[in-house]
């Protein structure tokens, strides 16, 4: 890596670069350079930003999980491009991220307060720097408060830092759709993508949001949780017909089915890998009824061949909407392992959570229906 300083205008100008899709290869090969630099005047204020808040977050919540990272070239690239033109590099805050996963909000909501004390969060004497997605979620259903502050780089001068705060429930609604997003070469995380995934996610984020508003929800055992639920939607029609539009939406797009299939496949991946003698693909064809999945895996070098073979298997199934051909780059796979290292232990309780949600068709619950109807 160069140790030459570039510039603001030359960051700048590498990410215009870098956002033009029909740019030359000399001219991007010179702006991934500059990219590379400005990633890593992100390592050491990353470093500084991670201190305080892992020192805050353990006096509220000892239970809290936590994890720091510097966006992949590639998310920084599309980012680039998904903006056109509107985002400039130099201000772009998420380069370098921290997260803390808290178990209660009540414990997040203090952990936020006693970060906002701190004057790096602070953009002036009096502004500071937080946005609160879980007030005001994002269309996509989205939850979680971040917060952008200043952190020393060891040289003099500041970098932007992002720092997200969530709740477990918030994090398994994350891991979920970052895995879906694999599988299905979507971006939902960047509200692009089929509909019925985009509500669907969005309706479970309320839903979940619902039993987030049990005291200790997280805390008790299944039936409970049901049972707590149920007590919040059973005399609100509005609030039981949103739960039955989630139930019509998971069942459109085979949500338990296919994520089943897609953490499971992740799994297996994650075993593969260590085949490759360095990066490269894994083709995949799962059957999302038999969560049977088959991995062929291809070197970075035999990508052309990974793609031909990919387009020739999609051929084959276009007409079994259970099952889903995905090529995935161990590049991406690291990703997902990097932000979200519990994703397996994640997406069993994103599963379980969609089963209560589910589970309303008990039987057990038919006056409730009857009620919803007239009967």
């Amino acid at each position: 890596m160069s140790n030459t300083a570039y510039s603001g205008n030359q960051i700048n100008k590498a990410g215009n670069k870098l956002a033009e899709t029909d740019a030359d290869l000399a001219d991007i090969s010179t702006a991934m350079d500059v990219l590379s630099y400005w990633r890593h005047c992100h390592e050491k204020p990353l470093e500084a930003a991670f201190v305080p808040l892992q020192r805050v977050t353990k006096e509220i919540d000892r239970d809290a999980i936590f994890a720091r990272r510097l966006k992949r070239t590639a998310s920084i690239v599309s980012k680039l491009q998904r903006s056109q033109g509107r985002m400039q590099l130099n201000r772009m805050q998420d380069i370098g991220g921290c997260r803390a996963i808290i178990s209660t909000e009540k414990k997040l909501r203090k952990i936020v307060r006693e970060l906002k004390k701190s004057p790096e969060f602070r953009a002036s004497e009096s502004v500071i720097r937080v946005m609160d997605y879980i007030e005001s979620p994002k269309e996509d259903g989205y939850r979680s408060v971040h917060l952008v502050g200043k952190f020393p780089d060891g040289t003099g001068l500041s970098r932007s830092i992002e720092i997200q705060v969530r709740t477990r429930i918030q994090h398994y609604w994350a891991t979920a759709v970052e895995i879906v997003d694999l599988f299905t070469g979507q971006a939902l995380k960047s509200n692009q993508g089929d509909p019925e995934w985009k509500d669907f996610f969005a309706s479970v984020s309320r839903q979940f949001a619902l039993m987030e508003s049990v005291h200790i929800f997280s805390q008790l055992e299944y039936q409970r949780q049901f049972d707590s639920y149920m007590k919040i939607i059973q005399d609100d029609d509005e609030l039981l017909i949103d739960c039955l539009e989630t139930q019509r939406l998971s069942k459109s797009v085979d949500a338990a089915g296919k994520l089943e299939a897609f953490f499971n496949s992740l799994k297996i991946i994650d075993d593969r890998l260590s085949e490759l003698p360095g990066s490269g693909y894994v083709l995949l064809k799962i059957d999302t009824i038999n969560r049977s999945v088959s991995a062929v895996m291809y070197r970075y070098q035999d990508s052309a061949a990974a793609e031909k073979a990919y387009i020739a298997l999609e051929k084959q199934t276009i007409d079994n909407p259970r099952t889903v051909v995905a090529l995935v780059s161990s590049a991406a796979v690291g990703g997902i392992k990097a932000a979200y290292p519990n994703y397996f232990a994640n997406s069993t309780e994103f599963l379980k959570l969609l089963n209560i949600v589910e589970n309303v068709r008990n039987p057990r619950q038919r006056g409730l229906f009857q009620r919803l109807i007239g009967v």
